[in-house]
């Protein structure tokens, strides 16, 4: 197929799914992965690295619930944003977490605390959302719809950032594909995609959407999926 058809099909894709508000059960896709372990991959230094990472993720067992370390702090700051309540209501979720994830909880829930203080915080409903490319389906759906400030911001919670290393470039390739996501509800106006590196109380504001930023996700994305081809 000619780079010049390819990239008809891209467009026309692209603009459907715009247009008609297009589920993930309505792409059919290979390759499905979560929006942590697309950002994952982009942070991996090296080839090495990245395809250990795709081998990990392709044969890894089906999603649990009980394997999902931070899942209910996730699902807590939902419920207390949702519900406006007290932030300080998150302390209460020590006393029921498992003793192991206890010291980790501790330390992400004083960060986020940190991160909220002094802010005009109003909860906003995202819906779903999702990106294709080729056979690559990337559930995109951020955390956390919050207007901070009079600013609404879709934050994708980020809980690996003690570990794994984020900065303004890395991290860019995420923001991108956040911004150019099929969403099944409109966002407010002058919305901002962020990622937000709880760990270090630092978020990532999406600054800037270009050409360029998106041919390099498409770069990470067809690695991906080499990758996940060959391994």
């Amino acid at each position: 197929m000619s780079n010049d058809l390819v990239r008809k099909n891209r467009t026309l894709a692209s603009w459907c799914s715009s247009k008609y508000k297009l589920k993930e059960s309505d792409v059919m896709a290979e390759i499905p992965v979560g929006l942590t372990q697309f950002l994952d991959f982009t942070l991996k230094g090296s080839g090495a690295a990245k395809t250990n990472f795709v081998r990990k993720i392709k044969y890894q067992p089906d999603y649990h619930p009980a394997f999902d370390h931070w899942r209910q702090l996730r699902n807590e700051i939902k419920k207390i944003h949702e519900n406006n309540l007290d932030i300080a209501t998150l302390d209460n979720l020590l006393n029921i977490v498992d003793q192991k994830k206890k010291k980790g909880y501790q330390e992400a829930i004083k960060q986020y605390k940190k991160f909220v203080k002094g802010k005009e915080i109003e909860w906003f409903d995202i819906g779903k959302s999702h990106w294709t490319f080729e056979n690559l389906l990337v559930r995109s759906t951020p955390e956390i719809g919050l207007i901070i400030d009079g600013k609404p911001h879709l934050i994708k919670l980020y809980f690996k950032g003690k570990n794994e290393r984020i900065d303004t470039h890395n991290i860019k390739s995420t923001l991108t594909l956040m911004s150019h996501s099929n969403n099944s509800t409109n966002p407010p106006e002058n919305s901002c995609h962020a990622v937000l590196n709880v760990q270090r109380n630092r978020l990532y504001p999406n600054q800037e959407v270009n050409q360029d930023l998106l041919f390099a996700l498409e770069s990470e994305a067809a690695q991906l999926i080499y990758l996940w081809g060959r391994v």
